[in-house]
């Protein structure tokens, strides 16, 4: 615990020090903070600014004149100076690492983090030196993260907006979701799972089920039929995932525009568009006027899956297969596709051993994953369900239950109304949509939130600098990303 004190500065302000050393100025504290405010470096028009510690928060005001256009943020180490959050646009509170640099990301996103200016109360660093070492600490992995993030999206930009174009040539028989209040289990493929199966089996008929699209082969395996497959990668992978099991069941498919799949599935599946509410595909998709369900983006299809759910029933979420660590075999639930396709070139020197040998270690990927569930808050309705499966990690507010508990939830709202599919769909000549979607591309490919799709760190660096070189640079890549789009669609 620290020791706060608040005190008189010679000209009447309130001043404050703690464990005896002053936090402000005793003689002016306001013009001791405008002149932090005006020599900080700010080296271009920030989004957001972010100050750790600013006890008495005098800087937020000269800040806010300074720079009206940013959000001005704090991070709070001790709770003595709550009394003036209000002056901040945001304030965080230390806590453990990860859950504070998930908390700063899932506020600002990669693009305002990668548009923020962070800044030190310099007393406080020598005050509160653990908190702010974790501090620092959590804003460092935010920042690694939104790079990870724009590193992504400019490399899979190209194609998801392909993807996109593709699933409005070939998407016809769509679906929209009637919400309910039943229980809805969700599968995804760790090894968990399969700790499950005879007993989603065995009360298949008392909620919905959700597939991950890595878990349809080992619940089709088991005669087990989801009321719906979710699939959100971008990437070749998840079509394999698809292609199995939607051929011969019919099962509905929830999918971003987007995603990846093989078209015959597209064509032959009924669809649910799943709309992020931002990005070239939702334009798209708007303009060849798809019904809108609402989804959150996320690093996994499990946590798109989980919110998706989350606004479908009234009632409680149970997931299974939700490991979110390495294991000492398979890392998912076996029949998989990916592991089926893998094996067909397995050797004596290159065999199977050797290929999931890697999944026994740590992997940056399911950390991500598994910080973000365990950050965020589920309303206390999102469980982690096995049958006795020994799990390696905890994910925070979700909580790990047995079948005992989840058959008791049941029973007792079995009865409640179902979540059902409306047909939504609309018949269109596939040479008048393709017209379509070239007149859209020719009309919005120049535009400014194009390019920052497209480009997103090209487009963030230009508008931090106004660098002539740097509009060029983006206008050639715009031009070369129009042509290559364009391809898609036989043009």
């Amino acid at each position: 615990m620290h020791k706060i004190e608040f005190i008189k500065a010679k000209n009447n302000q309130t001043s404050c020090s703690a464990d005896g050393i002053m936090l402000h100025s005793s003689y002016d504290p306001c013009k001791e903070a405008e002149r932090f405010v005006q020599t900080a470096p700010v080296p271009f028009s920030p989004k957001y600014i972010l100050l750790t510690e600013p006890a008495v928060s005098y800087c937020a005001r000269y800040l806010k004149e300074k720079y009206p256009e940013a959000k001005i943020c704090c991070i709070r180490y001790v709770q003595d100076f709550s009394q003036y959050d209000n002056e901040w646009n945001k304030t965080f509170y230390i806590k453990e690492e990860a859950a504070l640099s998930e908390e700063i990301f899932s506020y600002m996103g990669e693009e305002g983090i990668s548009s923020c200016v962070f800044l030190s109360w310099k007393a406080s660093e020598k005050v509160f030196k653990q908190e702010n070492s974790i501090a620092w600490n959590a804003i460092k992995s935010a920042v690694l993260k939104s790079r990870s993030v724009l590193a992504t999206r400019s490399y899979f930009a190209k194609r998801w907006t392909k993807n996109t174009l593709r699933f409005c040539t070939f998407a016809k028989n769509t679906l929209e979701i009637q919400k309910g209040n039943i229980p809805v289990v969700i599968c995804a493929s760790g090894p968990s799972l399969f700790s499950s199966l005879n007993k989603i089996k065995e009360n298949r008929k008392k909620f919905f089920l959700i597939a991950v699209s890595s878990a349809l082969s080992p619940l089709v395996n088991r005669n087990i039929i989801p009321d719906m497959c979710i699939s959100t990668d971008g990437g070749y992978w998840a079509k394999l995932h698809l292609s199995f099991a939607l051929k011969k069941h019919n099962i509905p498919l929830a999918l971003p525009a987007e995603g990846c799949y093989f078209a015959e599935n597209i064509i032959n599946t009924k669809v649910i568009p799943l709309f992020y509410g931002d990005g070239i595909s939702e334009e798209i998709l708007k303009s060849c006027g798809y019904t809108k369900t609402p989804a959150q983006r996320n690093g996994s299809v499990s946590g798109t899956a989980a919110q998706l759910a989350l606004n479908l029933t009234t009632e409680n979420i149970y997931f299974c297969g939700l490991d979110l660590s390495p294991s000492t075999g398979f890392s998912h639930t076996q029949p998989n596709e990916l592991e089926i396709n893998a094996a067909r070139f397995d050797t004596r020197l290159l065999n199977s051993e050797t290929r999931i040998a890697p999944s026994c270690f740590k992997n940056d990927s399911l950390e991500i994953y598994r910080s973000w569930f365990k950050n965020t808050d589920f309303k206390n309705r999102l469980f982690r369900l096995s049958d006795g499966y020994p799990y390696k990690n905890n994910l925070g507010s979700v909580i790990d239950v047995g079948w005992e508990k989840a058959e008791i939830d049941f029973e007792k709202n079995k009865n409640g109304s179902k979540i059902k599919f409306i047909n939504t769909t609309k018949e269109f000549n596939q040479d008048e949509r393709i017209n379509t979607l070239t007149k859209i591309i020719f009309e919005r490919c120049k535009s400014e939130e194009w390019k920052k799709e497209a480009f997103t760190a090209e487009w963030i660096s230009f508008n931090r600098s106004n660098d002539e070189s740097k509009r060029k640079e983006l206008e050639l890549k715009m031009n070369s990303f129009e042509k290559d789009i364009l391809k898609s669609l036989g043009k």
